[in-house]
């Protein structure tokens, strides 16, 4: 979500199909699925909006599916959001489509609390400014009903890993292969749960996700990927190990690849 669509159109073309592996994808599906899973137990079921449709478009390893009948999505990119909408089509072999529009984050097009659920997978840490994100957080708060639930995910700048990356220019780290597209402006803990709570929404849960060394574990995956088609159930059960050993211990914020926020909206009277 940097200034171009056009930007973001032309990543999409190049990715085209997944050009990481199953088995890192499918890693990541199943962190999101437990987030969600855990997070969004007992609120109120109803329309759920997932922001950004990348990972829809170019693996069929997504959390989408896990989203409910209601689920919703948009993207910034027309590109994303034709690619997912073939990708789902072709899942469901049905013809009834989740509406999947192209929308900016920072103005979107649903109704002042009209969503009951909002997963917001790392798709606000591509901005170049905090300002942005504070804009399309408070977006996402507008459209939330009361009681609904604001499950968002940043890339977690207390890990040194990742506080290097962006220190460091996009340039040199695009040209190395470190990064494959934009990464901006991120949140930490308190810049997280300050501004949630000044759009008035209670923050409830703040954690991590995602321990397995990224860099790593992606060319691992690729690796395999080059020698044997779909998921190595051997290296998903490493990458698995690093979130039983960390997630939740005193060391997660130093090793968990996001930091991860749980938000809801207070109800009337309460």
């Amino acid at each position: 979500m940097t200034a171009s669509v056009e930007y973001w159109d032309d990543i999409a073309e190049q990715f085209g199909a997944d050009r990481q592996s199953a088995t890192w994808r499918c890693y990541m599906q199943q962190r999101y699925t437990q987030l969600v899973q855990r997070w969004f137990a007992g609120t109120p079921v109803g329309p759920t909006l997932k922001t950004d449709l990348f990972e829809e478009a170019v693996t069929p390893y997504h959390p989408f599916g896990e989203l409910g009948t209601q689920a919703m999505g948009y993207d910034l990119s027309p590109a994303v959001v034709r690619q997912a909408r073939a990708r789902l089509q072709q899942e469901r072999e049905s013809d009834a489509l989740p509406p999947l529009v192209v929308a900016d984050a920072r103005c979107l097009p649903w109704a002042t609390s009209s969503i009951a659920r909002i997963l917001s997978g790392s798709s606000l840490d591509h901005f170049p400014q905090h300002s942005d994100i504070a804009v399309a957080l408070g977006e996402l708060a507008r459209c939330l009903q009361p009681g609904g639930c604001l499950v968002v995910t940043f890339d977690n700048r207390h890990n040194p890993l990742i506080w290097l990356r962006n220190a460091l220019p996009f340039q040199w780290l695009a040209r190395i292969g470190l990064v494959p597209y934009y990464v901006g402006a991120t949140y930490s803990r308190s810049d997280a749960i300050h501004t949630l709570t000044a759009l008035g929404l209670e923050v409830t849960h703040v954690g991590t996700m995602a321990h397995a060394p990224r860099a790593p574990a992606i060319w691992i995956s690729d690796w395999y990927a080059r020698r044997q088609r779909g998921v190595s159930p051997s290296w998903l059960r490493l990458f698995e190990a690093f979130d039983r050993l960390f997630n939740g211990s005193r060391f997660q914020f130093v090793t968990g690849y996001y930091l991860a926020v749980r938000a809801v909206k207070p109800t009337p009277g309460h």
